[in-house]
């Protein structure tokens, strides 16, 4: 869908959108490099911790159920602000807890917290995107990879140093303090709830449900392009520590490499596109980056008995070349879905969350249970091959729906 020009996007209010995207990247990502030590804390199988993990998924699917609605009656600011505050709280509970079936509850109930947050941005984005005929997915999402990447480099100074519980409180209370000002700020523009009807009064879950769709091509597309990235973020300190047996600071490496060309890749994808379709640049990109994770991988790992730096170098660099290779593909699928939809941003980011928080559940489930049953490099074989698989959806999803 071709957006026509209207208001630009400048000065605070584009300050204000990046700092929502930075932060939640710094923030909700500021627990995958310490893994280990929340692994260590549980003490819990490799299978039963990877459930553990993917637990959040449930409470993300049951928010992007009902969150789009909620936030097209109610409007962005209080959706948002909400959001952020359970989103740390949980964090800073995630980090004390030591019974592994608390941790299910409260991982659960993050994850119903960060998607709602993730939704009310993107639908902010979506709009303003639409509006001002700027193309601000893929560089948001970039400036949110930031975010994730920095998160990554505090972890590498200080993992071997500083404790699990003075690494996090610290950090989750000064993003909250500074998230607050941006969406203080932000508040003039930020989305408003739909004008509220007496139809809307009795607006129910199951008239909810009822209005539900899934649009296959844009979610299965969406599925296969996130799932080295989620994989990445749960397993590759482990697959480091385990695998490898490097330091916990070295461990962080793979993971901030990876995360680094990402965000190379997500915020130049507009200057290196030109005229060229999305088609052509994506699909070599992620065919090559899906090959290079694997290769480097076993390379790695058979190269590391005889020199354990050369092996961990190399896969260390197939990580920093398969981030590139599906850096900005994700955020494309946001603009298929509005493209292909005539839902209200909101609806449509929570409706492809919501398909996508199912999938990637089961996905991120059966990456623990091969894990468990063969090893987790084997394991690591699925989302290789599935981010390769995305140079099919992005030329369907790129057509009308309906239409192969």
């Amino acid at each position: 869908m071709q957006a026509t020009p209207g208001k630009p996007i400048q000065g605070q209010e584009r300050r204000d959108l990046k700092a929502l995207f930075f932060l939640f990247g710094l923030g909700v990502m500021c627990l995958a490099p310490r893994l280990p030590d929340i692994k260590a804390n549980l003490d819990v199988s490799t299978t039963f911790f990877g459930i553990l993990v993917s637990s959040g998924a449930i409470g993300a699917l049951s928010s992007q159920l009902v969150m789009g609605h909620i936030i097209h009656r109610v409007g962005i600011y209080k959706v948002i602000l909400i959001a952020s505050v359970a989103t740390y709280a949980t964090i800073g509970l995630m980090i004390e807890i030591t019974n592994p079936w608390i941790y299910l509850a409260v991982n659960i109930l993050s994850g119903f917290s960060w998607a709602a947050y993730h939704i009310g941005i993107n639908a902010q984005a979506l709009h303003r995107q639409s509006e001002s005929g700027e193309q601000i997915i893929p560089m948001l999402h970039g400036i949110w990879t930031a975010g994730a990447v920095f998160t990554a480099f505090i972890a590498l100074l200080i993992s071997s140093t500083v404790s699990l519980n003075w690494h996090i409180f610290p950090l989750i209370s000064l993003v909250l303090v500074i998230k607050f000002g941006a969406i203080r700020r932000l508040k003039p523009v930020l989305l408003k709830g739909a004008e509220v009807t007496e139809d809307d009064e009795v607006v129910t879950f199951s008239k909810m449900m009822r209005s539900f769709s899934i649009d296959w091509v844009v979610s299965l597309g969406f599925l296969c392009s996130l799932m080295l990235e989620m994989v990445m973020g749960d397993w590759s300190t482990i697959i480091a520590r385990q695998e490898f047996g490097v330091s916990k600071s070295m461990a962080v490496i793979p993971y901030f490499f990876f995360m680094t060309s990402m965000i190379v890749g997500r915020i130049y994808y507009s200057k290196f596109k030109g005229s060229r379709s999305d088609k052509e640049i994506v699909q070599p990109f992620v065919v090559l980056g899906g090959s290079i994770f694997l290769i480097s991988l076993f390379l790695g790992l058979e190269l590391k008995d005889s020199n354990l730096y050369l092996g961990y170098a190399i896969f260390s660099l197939g990580a920093l070349l398969s981030g590139l290779g599906i850096s900005f593909v994700s955020p494309l699928f946001f603009g298929y879905a509005a493209a292909r939809s005539d839902k209200p941003s909101g609806v449509v980011v929570a409706e492809l969350g919501a398909v996508n928080q199912g999938l990637t559940f089961l996905g991120r489930l059966v990456v623990s249970i091969v894990a468990g049953i063969a090893t987790l490099p084997i394991a690591m074989i699925i989302p290789g091959v599935m981010l390769m698989m995305v140079a099919f959806f992005v030329a369907a999803a790129s057509q009308p729906r309906g239409r192969l």
